[in-house]
């Protein structure tokens, strides 16, 4: 009866040991990802779209600085698009043509893409100011959902999500409100 009663126990030790690993909160993650900071990663894109007659896909590098983030865009063409902390840039494979969009102009660009500046920064905490963070799984492979608080960023943008397996962010996912959505694997 004594062993009976110690397996029970080393049981329910196992499983509240188990279920607290499930609890991942902002900061922990956070702190995981900054043990692995992004610099400059290769990635992969695949943009669909109800109105395109196929997925377009695209591939490059990402590189990240505490000011911006820049795409890298290698194929089907050549082109970079940065994210500033007031701007995004566009410019073509010449360096010649240059297009902006100011934030103050387009709140819903702006949260989407200070929502990527700090995912890629891992500075999740100040994403929860714009959006609802929701998390799932544990620091071995976890998914964070990224709702929009403020409702004229949520006409546009319905959701982020993030993959990734203990300090790497694997994928990034945008689905925005007219169906279109757009799968960005990164490849440390």
């Amino acid at each position: 009866m004594t062993i009976d009663l110690q397996r029970i126990a080393l049981g329910l030790a196992c499983a509240l040991a188990g279920a607290a690993a499930w609890a991942l909160t902002v900061p922990d993650l956070q702190a995981l990802l900054r043990t692995a900071p992004i610099r400059s990663v290769p990635f992969s894109e695949l943009r669909e779209s109800p109105w395109l007659a196929v997925p377009i896909e695209s591939h490059g590098t990402l590189h990240s600085t505490p000011e911006s983030l820049e795409k890298r865009i290698l194929a089907p063409r050549q082109e970079t698009w940065r994210l500033l902390a007031d701007r995004m840039e566009w410019v073509d494979r010449d360096g010649v043509a240059v297009k902006h969009v100011l934030y103050s102009e387009a709140p819903a660009v702006a949260a989407l893409a200070n929502a990527l500046r700090h995912v890629v920064a891992a500075d999740l905490t100040s994403l929860t100011r714009d959006f609802q963070v929701e998390l799932a799984g544990d620091e071995r492979q976890w998914t964070a959902r990224l709702q929009p608080r403020e409702a004229t960023v949520g006409r546009y943008l319905d959701h982020i999500e993030l993959q990734g397996a203990g300090p790497q962010l694997q994928v990034i996912i945008v689905v925005e409100r007219q169906g279109e959505r757009t799968t960005t694997r990164l490849q440390p």
